[in-house]
């Protein structure tokens, strides 16, 4: 054993004592350590991208930066759901829901996978400020379904199918997980501001009357066997302005 005199002598002839570093173990370890944070922002990706084209959005992401997002949580699942490190909100962030303002809307429900999609607000709300209710997404499939879905479902005021309002009105790209077993169902709470986002610049005032609502999720399933993202979406149902 090295005494404290051998010791200072070596360190003032200039002399380190020789430490062994295991690259590849650290490697290895920092690969684990960056997995969860790669499938968030995979996810994430892909519900954006999804999320864009199902809005009809004129700026398409390009196929390859959708097919890297989805390439990368396809690679990386697997050992991100063993990973130790829990997803951090600070990975997600929000972009403007730009272009939804004045598009059609599908009047048709969808439900991919399964899953169906229900909107419940009043039935009458004042033609101003904001109406507040609920979205509820079900399992009506026979098998458990698990996979991702936006945190904030998209909630449109329409006037014959046209958007005139859009919640939220940015793309909270922030994703849950979601496992629900045949007959299962998760609860989102839901707002929308009463306004007409075509004649905002002459005060988007809403004239009373009968009216459209309806809302959508995209959906990322756990296994890219089992399909891609998919749109689930409600019918839309009446609402009247008073």
């Amino acid at each position: 054993m090295v005494d404290e005199n051998e010791l200072r002598a070596r360190l003032s002839g200039g002399e380190l004592p020789a430490i062994e570093i295991d690259t590849s173990a650290v490697i290895s370890r920092s690969k684990a350590r960056r997995r969860p944070r790669q499938l968030a922002v995979g996810t994430v990706g892909v519900l954006a991208a999804a999320s864009l084209v199902f809005a009809g959005v004129n700026t398409f992401p390009r196929a390859d930066d959708m097919n890297s997002a989805i390439s990368m949580l396809e690679d990386e699942s697997s050992g991100a759901r063993n990973g130790s490190e829990a997803l951090d909100s600070s990975d997600f962030q929000s972009s403007p829901a730009t272009g939804l303002c004045g598009t059609t809307m599908p009047s048709e429900a969808t439900a991919p996978f399964g899953l169906s999609l229900e909107l419940t607000l009043p039935a009458e709300v004042v033609a101003s400020g904001s109406a507040y209710g609920t979205v509820r997404l079900t399992n009506t499939s026979d098998d458990a379904v698990m996979g991702s879905t936006a945190s904030v479902p998209d909630v449109n005021l329409l006037r014959d199918s046209v958007v005139i309002s859009h919640s939220p009105d940015a793309q909270i790209l922030s994703v849950m997980p979601v496992n629900l077993q045949p007959g299962q169902s998760v609860e989102f709470p839901v707002a929308i501001d009463i306004l007409d986002c075509t004649t905002i610049d002459t005060g988007g005032m809403v004239e009373p009357g009968t009216y459209e609502v309806s809302a959508s999720l995209a959906f990322v399933p756990s296994d890219p066997d089992v399909g891609e993202a998919a749109e689930v979406r409600s019918e839309q149902s009446s609402i009247l302005l008073k």
